[in-house]
């Protein structure tokens, strides 16, 4: 059975950091979206610990250029 993948955007912290690790438990790949790479890089290891494939995009979903 293959594995389903969330992209979490603001993934650095709060809602979005909460939302990563639920879905890290609930055996999802995750894609972790933030602009702030120093917060997202915590996520990403926190995520990484609990088993989940992730990796991390610097992006600001605000930003055309960057979606």
């Amino acid at each position: 059975m293959r594995k389903k993948t969330a992209i979490i955007t603001g993934a650095g912290g709060g809602i979005g950091r909460a939302a990563a690790l639920q879905l890290a438990e609930d055996d999802f790949n995750l894609v972790i979206v933030d602009f702030n790479e120093t917060i997202a890089l915590e996520t990403l290891e926190l995520v990484t610990e609990k088993g989940a494939e992730a990796i991390f995009v610097k992006a600001n979903v605000t930003n055309a250029a960057d979606v």
